[in-house]
């Protein structure tokens, strides 16, 4: 196991070069935000998978703001498939854990992160007004 976040992330990139070393950094920031936003204490640590999606999304929200989706797509992170893997490269490595039950497909077919990080920018249509 290693030593230190830093040497984690490293082993993680000889395996998987996919995604960018500060994607793992920001996953660590947005389970700890997911954590506080749904929640979760000592006693009771467990995020579900779409939890800590979207505890994922709404930090890049908070950090990024309207240029999160650009931050995530050159991060590589195009899907809430992505975001199940870069958490499972984690825990693969030891830095995250996992209980009886989780899996890595449970990430799969949530709610597009593109719809997630554009959502709160994008303007409603006018709506049609009837004349009389």
């Amino acid at each position: 196991m290693p030593q230190s976040f830093e040497d984690a992330v490293d082993e993680i990139m000889k395996r998987h070069p996919e995604y960018a070393p500060d994607a793992y950094a920001f996953m660590r920031t947005a389970l700890d935000s997911a954590s506080r936003r749904f929640g979760k204490t000592d006693a009771n640590p467990h995020l579900s998978a779409e939890e800590l999606y979207l505890g994922f999304c709404a930090a890049a929200l908070e950090e990024y703001g309207p240029l999160a989706k650009a931050v995530t797509e050159h991060w590589n992170i195009l899907s809430s498939a992505d975001v199940g893997a870069i958490v499972y490269n984690l825990i693969e490595v030891g830095v995250f854990g996992r209980q009886e039950g989780d899996t890595q497909e449970q990430f799969n077919k949530l709610r597009p992160i593109g719809e997630l990080l554009d959502e709160p920018y994008v303007s409603p249509a006018p709506r049609k007004t009837k004349r009389k």
